[in-house]
């Protein structure tokens, strides 16, 4: 149901349709970014949505153009984006895996394919916790969460890996949702195999 293909080469797209589309969605995921200083309630879902955007790029233009645009966006984001939360969510994960994700898929068996995806997520959020003691020193990051007592971390990160689970399930569908039923319905483009 989640198999998606990468732009293929038969039918390049121009550069000036990279260019363009790189440029508008990068300015949708700064627009993003920037938002999440006006609502804080939402500064994990924000990056979630903004680095969705990176698929479109890497169905519609390939993954050359997706990469540049998950770089800019990110360099970008540390230069406009307040809510340093939110930033350092989008570089560490939210914005590149989306575009890892389509090779991701490709791996088999299943565990393999889970295996390497545990681990590239519990990778990030290591060093998101890291930087966020380092950026935030007055803040907790497990603020909240002192009822676990010597627990709370791997509670944490449980509910962490929980998270990644659906999130990574309902990127699956995103995807599917997207190179299926709106690029061909919406877009007028031809279904990707």
């Amino acid at each position: 149901m989640n198999d998606i293909t990468v732009h293929s080469s038969d039918s390049k797209p121009s550069t000036a349709f990279c260019v363009a589309l790189g440029g508008i969605t990068s300015a949708l995921v700064l627009l993003m970014m920037f938002s999440s200083t006006m609502f804080p309630a939402f500064d994990m879902a924000i990056p979630t949505f903004a680095g969705f955007l990176m698929v479109v790029i890497i169905i519609e233009a390939g993954t050359k153009w997706a990469v540049t645009a998950y770089f800019s966006c990110a360099a970008l984001s540390l230069l406009m984006t307040p809510d340093y939360e939110a930033v350092l969510l989008f570089i560490l994960f939210m914005g590149y895996y989306p575009i890892l994700y389509v090779y991701i898929k490709k791996l088999k068996p299943f565990i393999i394919r889970m295996a390497v995806k545990l681990m590239i997520f519990n990778a990030a959020v290591v060093v998101y916790a890291m930087c966020f003691k380092f950026i935030f020193t007055s803040v907790d990051l497990l603020e909240g969460m002192e009822d676990f007592g010597d627990m709370a971390v791997p509670a944490m990160m449980i509910l962490a890996n929980v998270f990644f689970l659906v999130y990574d399930n309902l990127l699956g569908m995103l995807i599917a949702m997207y190179s299926r039923w709106f690029r061909k319905k919406i877009l007028k483009r031809r279904t990707l195999k």
